[in-house]
């Protein structure tokens, strides 16, 4: 009860303690899926402070705690304080990073905070597509946020209703989405599309070839040529 309470009264006093301490930060920031990421808080004051203690805390995760003095750190943050400026830096941004991230100041006369909430716009993943079995082909995009399906196309024809789908969510909160289509025809060229349900469009198309196989490949020009060849030097040879 004492630490929900402490916590309470940092918010409350989030912007100034006494006239003293002004913290300025974007309130709300995006950032890119798996780009290394800096929040910011801007300290000033008009009187000289004395610092007791400065450091991050997220709502979501009541033990998180990222101070610039402890190297007892979250994995995967770095915090740093130069006075002027508290920062936070996310090295892999991921959605189970997302949320409500707080700055926080305390003095020997009080406390001040700011908060920052962080938001993840879209993550495609890693593409990824084999034979999963003869007469079926599977296509896998990891990684993805927000989640999403798979779609297939033959040039314009869509295939989609041939394929079944899945989707696992990661630990990191995106998710792993595997769909196999099952190949009727001998059709060589194929498109595997990423659609966003949130955005209500495609994120991310891959087209690839499925290979032919060698007793169901046509004899080249170049073959036919060098056969002919040699047919024509054994007929010399016979006459």
């Amino acid at each position: 009860m004492f630490t929900i309470l402490s916590f309470l009264i940092i918010v409350l006093s989030s912007d100034y303690t006494e006239g003293e301490i002004e913290i300025r930060a974007f309130k709300h920031q995006t950032v890119n899926c798996n780009e290394r990421t800096v929040l910011q808080c801007n300290i000033s004051s008009s009187t000289p402070l004395n610092i007791v203690k400065v450091y991050w805390k997220k709502t979501e995760e009541k033990d998180f705690e990222c101070d610039p003095t402890s190297s007892n750190r979250p994995p995967g943050f770095e915090c740093n304080y130069t006075g002027e400026a508290l920062t936070l830096t996310i090295s892999n941004p991921t959605p189970a990073k997302m949320g409500s991230y707080f700055c926080c100041i305390k003095t020997d006369s009080g406390h001040g905070a700011k908060v920052i909430n962080v938001s993840i716009g879209q993550c495609t993943g890693e593409f990824s597509h084999q034979m999963a079995e003869p007469k079926q082909m599977q296509c896998s995009f990891n990684g993805v946020y927000p989640e999403g399906t798979i779609n297939w196309f033959h040039y314009d024809k869509n295939l989609t209703s041939s394929s079944t789908v899945t989707s696992l969510e990661n630990s990191d909160g995106t998710f792993s989405i595997t769909s196999v289509l099952n190949i009727q025809d001998d059709q060589e060229r194929y498109t595997c599309s990423l659609w966003s349900f949130k955005h209500g469009q495609y994120l991310k198309d891959q087209e690839f070839e499925v290979p032919i196989h060698a007793d169901s490949r046509p004899i080249s020009r170049i073959s036919t040529l060098h056969c002919l060849s040699w047919t024509l030097i054994l007929l010399s040879l016979m006459f």
